[in-house]
């Protein structure tokens, strides 16, 4: 009975290491970015960007337009761990931008539109 009972605690403890050693390969095969970044419109016309790096290559921060024409531009450091930038558009004509993010090989690309405000008539009576 002490040899069966040894030998289910056994089976039942690879199992339990095949499982782990199975989940913990997942988690290593995933790729680390070099870093991340948001991006924010605020309601004062501006474009906030946040980029935290894990890297230790210049990271360039680039705004054009939909025809190429370059609107802001910035490489910032190999040591700046942390940028926050802010980009006033509001006086930038109505129309897609693309705001692109790149540091050693890696590259994100966001496309901004940029639309009139429309404002609301009011009408009193008295």
């Amino acid at each position: 009975m002490k040899t069966s009972f040894n030998s289910a605690i056994i089976t039942i403890l690879l199992a339990i290491t095949t499982i782990f050693s199975a989940n913990a390969e997942d988690k290593e095969v995933k790729k680390v970015t070099g870093f991340d970044s948001g991006i924010y419109a605020s309601k004062d016309g501006k474009i906030k960007i946040n980029i935290d790096k894990y890297n230790n290559a210049s990271t360039a921060i680039l705004l054009q337009d939909s025809k190429g024409k370059i609107i802001y531009s910035e490489t910032a450091g190999r040591n700046a761990k942390k940028l926050r930038r802010e980009i006033d558009v509001n006086e930038l004509k109505s129309g897609d931008y693309i705001l692109e993010i790149s540091s050693k090989g890696e590259k994100q690309t966001k496309v901004l539109q940029l639309t009139e405000k429309t404002t609301e008539r009011a009408v009193t009576v008295n």
